[in-house]
């Protein structure tokens, strides 16, 4: 009796397989391949914890499995491992990409490029900076890779390479977006500008600085003005105390306008290490400045200048407001990332000690009003730990504000990395999401960070012993 019956089961295991498809409780649909009709019971997928789930050998695109501690579905692409099933739209994960994606330029995304050390985002294009890429044998000549979003999908469109670019310029230490201009620094006392029209980029002009300024390591640009850090600069009898170039557009021809200068500053201030800029307004960091006390040392500092667009005034610009923590203590380094957006100025604090978390960090939140600069809130992380370096990178677009902590660890992962995303609501801005992944250990995701009215781009330079990714989301 058993033999007949292992022998039922086997020919009707072989006519399932012959029509490719599988029913059971009935005949399967014609479009099906299993057909599992059910009022009572359910289908059970594969259910592990994400350990598990991650340490899967070899995965194919489309396998599905149930993970216990984050309790959804993930499936496959091929790349990462995706949530399928969210609670919200904020949970949401974000879509990984390298600079192998698209085969641009070389397409060889290889380890040690550091490929997202700098990233910018407007609308829906994307600049992500390489500056450890080897170009025709060069080291660390570096690249810049411009992204498009058609549809959902982000796809490499470009790789832009300095016209003269040569071994160590580490071209892609800084990177920017406005319009149609992308705007590149580099390690080297340099930065380029490159202009959009249609799908090609091509460069229009490179703008320089005196030789051991630190001129490129820090860039913003927005509309017809570009702002460049040089904070190695000696100011004066001030080594190393820092200063900003503010360069102007007209027609294809790129002018210095401005240089910048704390009114205070002062020996190892760093200013112009960060640097943002927005209309008429310049955000500029200066993490060393020891914040108008000789025992806070290197507690840090941010200056906010304006430019004076009166009648005969010249297009001046002028120092109007000097930042620091309301409760700022020394070495937390206020300044280390800067981002400015209309009205709104967010200071990252990246060595900020947070009760016994040492150098967990945080950012604070400036509203202006008029000519007068007020501190309206610190972000801190909610699962905020030691050496998380929160505030190390910060963006701002429209209602929304992004922080990088690099040093967070996730999945079990020591420097994995994560990003914080918070939302305006009046006079207060809220966490609605942590970012991360299941990136490796010292990914660093958060190294650097764009946001752009809801959708934002996280640069993770560690990725794969530095080959460095990208991820893209959406918070809704």
């Amino acid at each position: 009796m058993k033999a007949h019956l292992y022998c039922l089961i086997l020919l009707c295991l072989f006519t399932k397989a012959t029509r490719a498809q599988i029913g059971f409780g009935g005949t399967p649909h014609p479009s099906a391949a299993i057909d599992v009709p059910s009022t009572t019971k359910a289908a059970y997928l594969p259910r592990m914890s994400s350990a598990q789930r991650i340490a899967i050998v070899n995965p194919q695109v489309g396998a599905i499995v149930f993970d216990l501690d984050k309790t959804t579905l993930y499936l496959y692409d091929g790349q990462n491992w995706l949530p399928m099933a969210t609670t919200s739209a904020n949970a949401l994960a974000p879509v990984s990409r390298t600079a192998s994606d698209g085969m641009s330029g070389d397409g060889m995304g290889v380890l040690g490029d550091s490929f997202g050390q700098s990233v910018s985002i407007w609308g829906d294009y994307a600049l992500i900076g390489a500056p450890q890429d080897v170009v025709n044998g060069q080291l660390s000549q570096g690249s810049a890779y411009v992204f498009v979003r058609i549809g959902r999908a982000w796809t490499q469109q470009a790789k832009l390479l300095a016209s003269d670019g040569s071994g160590g310029n580490a071209f892609g230490s800084s990177v920017s977006l406005s319009g149609d201009y992308a705007f590149i620094g580099t390690g080297v006392n340099s930065a380029y500008v490159f202009f959009r029209n249609g799908t090609a980029w091509n460069q229009q002009q490179k703008l320089t600085s005196s030789a051991n300024s630190g001129f490129g390591q820090s860039v913003s640009i927005s509309g017809d003005y570009a702002l460049v850090g040089a904070f190695y600069e000696t100011v004066g009898e001030n080594s190393h105390q820092g200063s900003a170039y503010i360069f102007m557009r007209s027609g294809t021809t790129w002018t210095q306008q401005a240089k910048l200068v704390s009114n205070d500053g002062y020996i190892d201030d760093a200013f112009g290490s960060r640097v943002a800029l927005s209309g008429d307004y310049a955000l500029i960091g200066a993490p060393q400045n020891d914040a108008n006390s000789a025992t806070n040392t290197n507690q840090g500092a941010a200056y906010v200048f304006s430019r004076n667009v009166f009648v005969g005034s010249g297009n001046t610009w002028s120092q109007q407001a000097k930042l620091t923590a309301s409760e700022g203590s020394p070495n937390d380094q206020f300044g280390w990332g800067v981002a400015l957006s209309g009205s709104y100025a967010v200071v990252g604090s990246v060595f900020n000690d947070l009760g016994a978390n040492t150098d967990q960090g945080a950012a604070y939140v400036f509203s202006r009003s008029g000519t007068s600069w007020t501190q309206l809130v610190k972000l801190t992380a909610f699962d905020g730990s030691t050496d998380d370096h929160f505030g190390g990178s910060v963006s701002i677009g429209g209602d929304y504000i992004i922080v990088g902590a690099t040093g967070a660890d996730g999945d079990g992962y020591i420097n994995q990395g994560a990003c914080y995303v918070y939302q305006r609501s009046g006079i207060n801005w809220v966490q609605v999401r942590r970012v991360d992944d299941n990136s490796p250990p010292n990914t660093r995701n958060g190294s650097s960070v764009g946001m752009s009215n809801g959708t934002f781009v996280i640069g993770g330079p560690g990725f794969q012993l530095g080959k460095g990714k990208v991820s893209f989301g959406v918070v809704e």
